[in-house]
């Protein structure tokens, strides 16, 4: 795989701006903290496409798993992986993806209310990832590891407006898709 040296740093960008961010978290109890971090994870899905989208976010869980303080509150290892945030950050690759995916097909890129369907949608993909996990490691149901996001929702609307005001104004410089 050959990548320009524009790709790469593209890549690049969004691991290290996950990282800036991690420490800008609302610790809510046992469950996993608020973040901007999903802000980033969707940004990616929508400027890099499905391919280099999912690479950045391999290369941030790369980071984090090796020890390096990335995932929310400055946290880093292997451990934050196998603890309750593990589904999130897992989900954060196959989101991008889906995101990338989604955008490619031609009607949905066009109309920034389908774009904000897909991120919606790619949100409630991320509460299945880390809701199933919790629920596997608590011994719960699904259902009852869903009702504990209650207190995401509103702060997750109010990121997917974020995104959607920062692509509209950043999408033809940096996206990979043609004008």
């Amino acid at each position: 795989m050959n990548l320009s040296i524009r790709e790469i740093s593209l890549v690049a960008i969004f691991p290290a701006l996950m990282a800036a961010t991690a420490g800008i978290s609302i610790p809510i109890g046992n469950i996993p903290a608020i973040s901007l971090q999903t802000i980033f994870v969707f940004l990616a899905g929508l400027l890099l496409g499905p391919k280099l989208g999912s690479i950045s976010m391999v290369i941030y869980v790369l980071m984090g798993a090796i020890g390096l303080p990335v995932f929310a509150n400055y946290r880093g290892g292997i451990s934050v992986i196998l603890s309750g945030s593990g589904g999130f950050i897992i989900g954060f690759i196959f989101v991008v993806f889906f995101i990338g995916v989604m955008k490619n097909i031609k009607f949905l890129n066009k109309n920034y209310l389908y774009i904000f369907g897909i991120l919606v949608v790619s949100n409630a993909m991320l509460y299945m990832f880390g809701a199933s996990y919790i629920s596997y490691l608590t011994n719960t149901t699904l259902v009852g590891s869903l009702a504990i996001f209650t207190p995401y929702l509103i702060g997750d609307f109010i990121k997917i407006l974020v995104v959607l005001y920062v692509y509209s104004r950043i999408r033809y410089q940096i996206t990979y898709e043609s004008s």
